[in-house]
């Protein structure tokens, strides 16, 4: 299992992650939240913007503006951006 990990891509992680406090942060804890999935429709206001931004700042040590998060329609658009940035 341990190896899997290690060999997650840098997006892999972020989306994990990032799927991982959407579900504690909001009302989309029983929906099933993929790359895919539509940020307006998993509930995420701006307060838990400001939230999730924080932690993927402090877990991947990259800066995040929360508005960031709402100029993107998906998840995995939003945890492409991400990774780029921590690619770079």
């Amino acid at each position: 299992m341990k190896e899997r990990r290690m060999s997650q891509s840098i997006e892999e992680q972020v989306l994990a992650f990032a799927i991982e406090q959407i579900k504690i942060r909001t009302k989309a804890a029983d929906m099933e939240i993929t790359a895919e999935s539509v940020l307006t429709d998993l509930g995420l206001q701006s307060i838990e913007a400001v939230l999730l931004s924080g932690e993927i700042e402090d877990k991947f040590q990259v800066e995040i503006d929360p508005a960031d998060i709402f100029a993107h329609d998906t998840l995995g658009s939003f945890v492409r951006e991400i990774s780029e940035r921590l690619k770079a």
